[in-house]
């Protein structure tokens, strides 16, 4: 199995993104798209329609996550878990 980490600003941001690409009991994730990056900030959209802002260690960490989740998105990759560590977050992919 894969793991993709990526550096959050602090543990709080970490946890919210481990928990926004949580799996849920129907084996998806909750995520619908991404909605703008802005600095080292993401805003991911749900599929309930609701957005959220998670705050990256540097622009480099954003845009790398906004690469991953459009491949999530899209299907290329599909997440197994995720979970948070301090600042970090790993998400393991099938």
């Amino acid at each position: 199995m894969k793991t993709q980490r990526f550096e959050c600003e602090d543990g709080y941001e970490a946890e919210k993104l481990a928990s926004l690409l949580s799996i849920q009991k129907d084996g998806t994730v909750w995520l619908a798209g991404i909605a703008t990056v802005v600095g080292n900030e993401v805003v991911i959209q749900l599929k309930d329609k609701s957005s959220h802002a998670i705050l990256l260690k540097g622009k480099p960490d954003a845009e790398n996550l906004r690469k991953f989740l459009s491949d999530v998105v899209e299907g290329k990759v599909t997440i197994h878990s995720s979970r948070s560590s301090g600042g970090a977050v790993a998400i393991e992919l099938d």
